[in-house]
C-alpha cells in the first residue's frame, strides 16, 4: 500500500515500501500520472512480476566471486 503526497513545490511524490521496508519513490507534475505509476507499482508487487532496480547493480568482481 502506498501514498501520493503533493510537495510544495506543486509535485507528486507517490511512495511506498517494499518487503525489505525500502521506500521508493518518484515525483510528477500531475496526480494521475503518479496514481498511475503507483498503481503499476503495486499490480506488479501483488502478480509477482516486480523486479527491484537496484538488484541489477551487481559488479563483474561480485558476479564471478559468487560463481
Amino acid at each position: 500500500m502506498g501514498n501520493i503526497a503533493r510537495r510544495p513545490n506543486g509535485k507528486y511524490r507517490p511512495r511506498y515500501r517494499d518487503e525489505n521496508g525500502k521506500e521508493h519513490a518518484r515525483h510528477f507534475d500531475r496526480k494521475v500520472d503518479a496514481q498511475r505509476w503507483l498503481d503499476e507499482m503495486t499490480a506488479a508487487r501483488v502478480t509477482g512480476q516486480y523486479v527491484d532496480p537496484a538488484a541489477g547493480k551487481m559488479t563483474f568482481r561480485a558476479y564471478f566471486a559468487d560463481w
